[in-house]
This record gives C-alpha cells, structure tokens and sequence, in this order.
C-alpha cells in the first residue's frame, strides 16, 4: 500500500514538473517551498539554540548548587538551599517552554500567511 502511494506521488509529480515549459515557472512554483524550508529551519535553529542554552545554564546551576551543598553544616540551611534552587530550576525551565512555544506560535502564523498567498484559488 505505502509502496503503490509513493509510486502515485512520484508519477504525479513528475507529470507536474513535466508541465513547466521552461526554468522560470519552475522557480515560481518553488518559491513558497523554498520559503517555508527556510522558515522551519530558522525556527529549529532558534528553538536548538534556546535548548542549549537552557541546558548550558542548568548544569552551571547544578554545579554551583552541589558545590554550595558540599559546604552546607546546618541541615535546614541546606533544605532551604535545595528548595530556592529547584524553585529558580522550575522557573527557569517555564520560561523556555513559554519562549519555545512563542517561537513556534509566530512560526505557525508566518507557514499560514505563506499559504494564503500562495495558494489561490479560482473564483
């Protein structure tokens, strides 16, 4: 089945391509393709770099936050200190989900603008 629909897919764009009669028009029938392949790129490579940051900053924040805990005496201190730290880890971890899911809500609108001008339709 997934074999009959690939060979239909591959059929059905090659009669397409042999439909442009020269270069240009198939640049033009490209274009919102190669604009929504670069969009999604600049989005996975804001959403990586967001990622690694948060990462970069968490293991920062554990390795001062276990070097604090070695030097602890007092037990509650070191519950406070726990505490405070998985607060600002929570905290820090929301803020990135909320700047990812920014960066793929404007990238949701920008892919449906593209699509609205390019598909038009026939009155």
């Amino acid at each position: 089945m997934f074999t009959q629909l690939t060979e239909q897919l591959t059929n059905q764009f090659t009669t397409a391509m042999k439909s442009f009669s020269n270069t240009a028009q198939v640049e033009t029938a490209m274009k919102p393709l190669n604009s929504l392949v670069e969009l999604n790129t600049k989005t996975v490579e804001q959403l990586i770099s967001q990622q690694t940051a948060l990462i970069t900053s968490i293991l920062n924040d554990s390795a001062a936050q276990t070097k604090a805990l070695s030097s602890q005496t007092d037990f509650t201190a070191a519950v406070e200190s726990q505490k405070s730290f998985n607060e600002a880890l929570q905290a820090k971890v929301s803020n990135s989900a909320k700047e990812a899911f920014d960066v793929v809500s404007k990238t949701s609108e920008e892919v449906t603008s593209l699509v609205k001008d390019s598909v038009k339709f026939d009155k």
